[in-house]
């Protein structure tokens, strides 16, 4: 992801995958039919458990669509079973256990794999494995591991470059996404994702390029849409980057971080109402996701326009973002200090913005200090 200097961000999607589909082996449950008892889901250990998927395009469904077809090496938290069937809020859909790992062990089961049976693929498991653990060192082992064993293989090639982008290694990263795409041509993914790298070295001409070639091979990729409108936001083309941000919502309403881009373009042209809508809508459509929580308090305790101000509330939901980060984001620290300077409460504000800078990364400590001096003159920040 590729944030801006403030909260409101522009997220950038990216895909560890490979380049099969598969399909559902059997039908999902109803949501609602026959579901075991709550004494029985409470005594559940896979409730409340984060998951990693361990096959390319496993469906997420429900009786009548499948409703998400997922990357290889996605996170989806359990909020509900059923026999060997999980239920993810987040998409809407029922996932089966037989298509992912659990999140805490799944390096210890994959190595127990590897030790049974050394095939790429197993090495290529294991390194998403490590890169959702964001131990991307032997993620890069692992995938490179896959790649002596079975040359040129595109989705871990991808996974490989997904990795030295995480480590913003971006001339790496183009490396082994081009090197994915020679491997296969169609691989939209790995054309989205290098179209990040080019984002992150402000190259919006060649991201352009590889974003139109991905939504040519696949028109409903909302990860593609999404990109598209952030580099159409950074070259403050707000009415095309809306355009594409509607556009990914309409494949995908759950796309909570397209809402945010979305509402961070209609601020730009100053169509709050429209703004606060859709992070309202983010925050029912994942009540789980701090982002949209922290970027309401952001609007109502630093909007230019006092019609759109509302201290009180601001002050509240920035407390819930700190709380559901556990007080330890620095932009979460920072949007609590702006709402105690906007309740004129400038003590409270200073000590949460030197904590905000303290966590912070060195690319955003400027723009923090900018923040620390108003509060220093008891002025709220006003944006």
């Amino acid at each position: 992801m590729l944030l801006l200097l403030r909260h409101s961000v522009l997220t950038l999607a990216a895909g560890l995958v490979s380049a099969s589909l598969i399909s559902a082996a059997a039908a999902a449950p109803q949501q609602n039919a026959a579901q075991p008892s709550a004494q029985a889901q409470e005594k559940d250990s896979r409730v409340g458990q984060k998951v990693i998927v361990t096959e390319a395009g496993a469906p997420l469904q429900t009786p009548k669509e499948t409703v998400w077809k997922a990357y290889l090496g996605e996170t989806f938290t359990v909020a509900l079973t059923n026999g060997e069937w999980l239920w993810v809020a987040e998409k809407g859909g029922w996932l089966s256990e037989k298509q992912v790992v659990l999140f805490d062990n799944a390096i210890e089961e994959l190595t127990k794999r590897i030790q049974q049976q050394p095939s790429p693929e197993n090495y290529h498991l294991r390194g998403i494995a490590y890169s959702v653990h964001e131990e991307y060192d032997k993620a890069v082992a692992d995938f490179e591991m896959s790649l002596k064993k079975k040359p040129g293989t595109a989705g871990v090639l991808n996974n490989l470059g997904q990795v030295h982008y995480l480590q913003n290694d971006f001339d790496a990263a183009i490396k082994d996404f081009t090197a994915a795409i020679t491997s296969a041509p169609d691989h939209f993914i790995a054309l989205n994702n290098r179209a990040l790298c080019l984002i992150a070295k402000e190259d919006f001409d060649g991201a352009l390029r590889d974003l139109n070639a991905a939504l040519k091979l696949n028109q409903k990729y909302p990860e593609a849409l999404n990109n598209r409108g952030v580099v159409f936001s950074k070259q403050g083309d707000y009415p095309a980057a809306i355009k594409d941000y509607s556009a990914a919502l309409e494949i995908d309403d759950k796309y909570i971080d397209a809402y945010g881009n979305r509402s961070f373009a209609y601020r730009q042209l100053k169509k709050f109402t429209e703004a606060i809508s859709d992070l309202q809508m983010a925050m029912h459509k994942n009540p789980l996701d701090y982002k949209p929580v922290n970027d309401l308090a952001w609007v109502l305790a630093t909007a230019a326009e006092s019609s759109v101000r509302d201290p009180k509330r601001a002050l509240e939901l920035a407390t819930k973002a700190c709380q559901m980060t556990q007080y330890k984001n620095w932009n979460s620290l920072d949007t609590l200090a702006a709402a105690h300077a906007a309740n004129g409460d400038f003590k409270s504000a200073q000590q949460w913005v030197a904590t905000a800078i303290e966590a912070a990364p060195d690319d955003m400590k400027d723009g923090l200090n900018e923040h620390l001096e108003l509060i220093q003159a008891e002025k709220p920040i006003v944006k």
